[in-house]
């Protein structure tokens, strides 16, 4: 792909827009790995699902090698409980919010790093919601809610769920950050290689996958760089496969990491 032309005569603005995928968003630890050896850091990033929680943690300050660390000695167990008091999902949020919190703290918008974006659907009109004012950490829990299966987050009168329903691959968004060259990091697989689902869990997934991949085509083709890691042979839940998946993003990002070091000059 070619880089939009832009005004900007000393440096483009460039944007990271990291998509949605569970588990296999590990690859975007590989992708940032790449980029940062490249001496490449965004002025931008927006983030969908569990792009927004690894957004979040690298806008917040938290190094690749912090986050690899923190996502390798993790399981399911740290991040999920079930929702006994809900009635609205399988599993609470609550350890998610606690996991993520005690990773990068409970840090504003307004206090990032790095500017970002997180996208979410409000389940009650369907609408995309961009955020970036107020808690990240209840922003990226939001973006992260599979609807079913983790409890929705009641934000200023919405209900909030997985954006990947409505927005997985946030091009769009970063770009009306001011981005003008975005790299899109797109972790939803093919549905055409799909495993056959294997109980509830996988049923839900599967549905949300569909969705988010009718939301991901115009965002694959408006991006400028697009990394499509080769992760449809791993489960979306299996933590056990995060180091190859990682590498799987850092291969992939190798091979366009060296066109976006000559559009910046």
């Amino acid at each position: 792909m070619v880089a939009r032309k832009v005004d900007d005569p000393v440096r483009p603005k460039i944007g990271f827009a990291l998509g949605g995928g569970a588990v296999r968003g590990a690859a975007h630890l590989g992708f940032l790995s790449v980029f940062e050896e490249a001496g490449i850091k965004p002025d931008f990033v927006a983030g969908t699902s569990v792009g927004a929680i690894v957004g979040a943690g690298y806008t917040a300050g938290l190094t690749v090698a912090e986050m690899s660390a923190l996502v390798n000695s993790t399981g399911w167990r740290d991040v999920t409980n079930i929702a006994w008091r809900q009635r609205l999902s399988v599993f609470d949020t609550t350890p998610l919010r606690r996991w993520i919190e005690g990773a990068m703290g409970d840090v504003d918008f307004a206090d990032l790093q790095i500017p970002l974006s997180v996208v979410a659907c409000n389940i009650l009109d369907g609408r995309r919601v961009v955020l970036r004012e107020g808690s990240v950490v209840r922003a990226a829990v939001a973006s992260s809610a599979i609807p079913g299966l983790f409890s929705p987050e009641e934000w200023d009168g919405m209900l909030l769920v997985d954006g990947g329903l409505v927005d997985n691959l946030p091009v769009s968004a970063v770009r009306q950050m001011g981005a003008d060259i975005v790299v899109a990091v797109d972790v939803s697989p093919s549905l055409r290689h799909g495993l056959r689902p294997d109980g509830i869990r996988d049923v839900v997934t599967a549905a949300v996958n569909i969705a988010a991949s009718n939301t991901q085509i115009d965002a694959r083709t408006d991006a400028d760089y697009l990394v499509q890691p080769d992760i449809e042979k791993f489960s979306p839940w299996d933590f056990s496969m995060v180091p190859e998946i990682e590498e799987a993003g850092r291969q992939a990002s190798q091979l366009v990491v060296g066109q976006v070091v000559a559009a910046l000059g």
